[in-house]
C-alpha cells in the first residue's frame, strides 16, 4: 500500500485556515471583503471579548438563495472568477473561495441569508467538523454571519491569541482599513456595549476625518495624477500632521487595500525635508496600475502583491507627488477649538510648544512596529507663500504677521532654519560653501573610537567648510566654520561641531552629509529667545518668500500657521455678521 493519501475536507480548511485565519482580525476582514462584494451599502459588526467569543457580520447585500449558501461552505467554491485567466482581471475583494470552510473549520458558525424578494431565507449551522444543518428562516435581503468560539477545536491556535484590548485593536484596524478603501459604505463596529467605529456613507475626505481625527481632516491636501500609465488619486495631509510609522498611510492599488511598504517610502521621499525626522503623512491613496502589471495571487491574504517595474511605478509616484506639493500652500491653520489655545500668552498658540514639534495624530494601530527609517529625498517646492508683514513678536519666539487671508504666526528659529539651510543646499550643489577661518581655532578632544571615525570622515567635514587637522592621537583643531556660522556665537559653533562628531554614527555618507546640513542650517539660524526688531522680522518674512519649501524646517516642524477671518468670527461668535 502507498504512503500517500488524499487528505479528508476537514483536514484541508484547518491546513487553510492557518493562512487565511490568523486571529478573530482575520474572520472580521473576510466576512467584511464578502459583504462589499455582495454589495453592502450598511455593515454592522459586533465582537465580544475581542472577536474570541463572538463575532457578527450583518450586511444588506444580495443574499444568496439555498443552494448557493450551502456551496459557499465547500473548500474552492467561488462566484468571483471561472478560471486561471480571472485573476488578471480580478476586482473583488475575495477569489479564492476559502474564506468560509476556514472559519467553520475552526469555529461554531451559523449563517442566516436571502435573496431580495424571496419569500424565505436559508440559515445553516455548523460546528468545526460536523456537517451543515440547512434549515428555511424568515430574514431580510442581505446576509448575517455569526461566529463563535473561534478556534475552540485547535487550542493550540487558541493558546497564541493575544490579550482582549491587543485583538480588538486589530480588529479596529481591519475595519478602518475597509472603511477607508469604501467610504460610500456605511460601517458600524460594536464591542460589547461600546461603539467603536460609526461611520456613515460619505466622501473618502470625510471618511478620513471620521477614523483618522479630525486634526488630520484639517490638513488634508488632495492628491490627483497621472503619469506614464500610473493615476493616483486619494488625500495626504500637510507636513504638521504626520506619523513615526507608515501606519497611517492607507494605500490601494486598483482598489485593493495592500501593504506597500516601498509605495509609503516613496511617499515620504517626495515630501523629503519638509516632514519631522523619519515621519510620514498621513491619508489615502488609490493607485491604478495595468492589471496585468500587477500580481494580487501572492497569498491568501490578499493583501501583498507584486508589481512588475515596481521602482518605475515609484519613481512616478514621487513625480506626481512633488508636482502636487509644489502647487499647494503647505501652511496649516490654527485649531481654535481645542481647549489649549484658550491663552495666546498663558499657553502655546495653536498647540505650538516651545518644542515648535510637529503635530502627530494618535496612532489607531499602535500594535505595529516601526519600520527602519531611510535616508529621504528632498523635494524643490517653488514658493507660494502669501505676501504678509509683521505685527509683533511673542514670548520672542513667534512673529506675528498680517496677511490677506488673516493671521499669520511664524516661528521665527523654524523659519529662518529653513532659510539657511536653503542657503547652504545651494552652495553644496556648485560645491562652493563658504569658510570663515576662526581668530582663535578650536581644540576638540575625541575618544580613540571617535576620533578614528572623525578621520575617516574628514573630506565631507572639509567639503562642508570645515577644516581640520589632526592634533595628537585623539585630538583635532578646528581652525575655519562655514561662513554662515560665523556670526555665531563660540557655544554655538561648538555645539555644531559637536554635532558634526555625532554625524559620524549615521549609516551612510550621504546621510552623514544631510545632518551636517541640517546641522549648519540650525546653529546659524537665530534662535528662539532673540529679540527681533520690526525690520529684523520683515527680514525674516522676505527671506521666507524667497526660497523653496518655507513650511517647515529641516526636522519638518511648521514654519507657520495662520488663523483665517472666519476662524476668528467663530470663535468670537460673529457668525451672524
Amino acid at each position: 500500500m502507498g504512503t500517500i493519501q488524499v487528505l479528508d475536507d476537514h483536514t484541508i480548511n484547518q491546513i487553510a485556515a492557518g493562512e487565511v485565519i490568523e486571529r478573530p482580525a482575520s474572520v472580521v476582514k473576510e466576512l467584511v471583503e464578502n459583504s462589499l462584494d455582495a454589495g453592502a451599502k450598511n455593515i454592522r459588526i459586533r465582537v465580544e471579548e475581542g472577536g474570541t467569543s463572538l463575532i457578527i457580520v450583518q450586511d444588506d447585500g444580495c443574499g444568496m438563495d439555498r443552494e448557493d449558501a450551502s456551496l459557499a461552505f465547500k473548500k474552492h467554491s467561488t462566484s468571483k472568477i471561472r478560471s486561471f485567466d480571472d485573476l488578471s482581471a480580478v476586482n473583488t475583494s475575495g477569489f479564492r473561495g476559502e474564506a468560509l470552510p476556514s472559519i467553520a473549520s475552526v469555529s461554531r458558525l451559523r449563517i442566516t441569508t436571502a435573496e431580495k424578494g424571496s419569500k424565505v431565507g436559508t440559515r445553516i449551522t455548523i460546528e468545526g467538523n460536523e456537517g451543515l444543518k440547512v434549515e428555511d428562516h424568515a430574514a431580510p435581503q442581505g446576509t448575517t454571519i455569526e461566529v463563535a468560539d473561534l478556534f475552540f477545536n485547535t487550542p493550540a491556535r487558541s493558546k497564541h491569541l493575544k490579550k482582549v484590548s491587543t485583538e480588538l485593536q486589530h480588529i479596529v484596524k481591519a475595519v478602518t482599513i475597509e472603511a477607508i478603501r469604501r467610504p460610500d459604505v456605511a460601517f458600524n463596529l460594536v464591542h460589547g456595549e461600546r461603539k467603536l467605529i460609526d461611520a456613515p456613507g460619505s466622501d473618502l475626505k470625510t471618511r478620513i476625518g471620521v477614523l483618522l481625527g479630525r486634526e488630520a481632516a484639517r490638513e488634508l491636501i488632495e492628491i490627483k495624477g497621472e503619469e506614464s500609465g500610473l493615476k493616483i488619486s486619494g488625500y495626504l495631509t500637510r507636513p504638521a500632521v504626520s506619523r513615526k510609522t507608515m501606519t497611517g498611510i492607507y494605500i490601494h492599488i486598483n482598489g485593493r487595500p495592500v501593504q506597500a511598504r516601498n509605495i509609503c517610502y516613496s511617499i515620504r521621499g517626495a515630501y523629503g525635508s519638509l516632514l519631522h525626522d523619519g515621519h510620514f503623512p498621513i491619508g489615502a491613496l488609490f493607485l491604478e496600475i495595468p492589471t496585468q502589471d500587477v500580481d494580487v495571487n501572492v497569498h491568501p491574504a490578499k493583501t501583498i502583491v507584486r508589481i512588475a517595474q515596481e521602482e518605475k511605478v515609484n519613481q512616478e509616484l514621487r513625480k506626481i507627488l512633488k508636482n502636487i506639493l509644489a502647487d499647494q500652500a503647505l501652511i496649516s491653520h490654527v485649531n481654535l477649538d481645542d481647549a489649549r489655545t484658550d491663552s495666546i500668552f498663558g499657553t502655546p498658540l495653536g498647540g505650538i510648544s516651545s518644542k515648535s514639534r510637529a503635530v502627530q495624530a494618535n496612532n489607531i494601530d499602535s500594535l505595529q512596529q516601526e519600520f527602519e527609517i531611510g535616508f529621504q529625498d528632498d523635494v524643490n517646492i517653488k514658493t507660494t507663500l502669501p505676501s504678509m508683514r509683521p505685527l509683533s513678536l511673542i514670548e520672542n519666539k513667534y512673529i506675528v504677521a498680517m496677511g490677506i487671508e488673516g493671521l499669520y504666526i511664524i516661528d521665527f528659529h523654524a523659519a529662518h532654519e529653513r532659510v539657511m539651510y536653503e542657503r547652504l543646499k545651494d552652495q553644496a550643489q556648485f560645491s562652493r560653501i563658504g569658510k570663515q577661518e576662526l581668530l582663535k581655532p578650536i581644540s576638540l578632544e575625541l575618544s580613540k573610537s571617535e576620533a578614528t571615525v572623525f578621520e575617516q570622515m574628514l573630506p565631507q567635514i572639509t567639503d562642508m567648510g570645515f577644516d581640520a587637522e589632526k592634533f595628537g592621537p585623539s585630538s583635532f583643531m578646528i581652525r575655519s566654520v562655514p561662513a554662515l556660522l560665523a556670526g555665531s556665537e563660540p557655544e554655538r559653533i561648538r555645539e555644531a561641531i559637536d554635532d558634526v562628531v555625532e554625524s559620524g554614527s549615521m549609516k551612510s555618507a550621504e546621510e552623514r552629509h544631510q545632518y551636517m546640513m541640517y546641522t549648519v542650517a540650525c546653529h546659524s539660524a537665530l534662535r528662539a529667545g532673540d529679540k527681533l526688531t520690526m525690520a529684523q522680522m520683515e527680514f525674516v518674512i522676505r527671506e521666507m518668500e524667497s526660497i523653496p519649501n518655507p513650511y517647515a524646517c529641516v526636522h519638518g516642524r511648521p514654519t507657520v500657521m495662520t488663523i483665517t477671518p472666519a476662524e476668528l468670527d467663530k470663535k468670537f461668535k460673529r457668525s451672524g455678521f
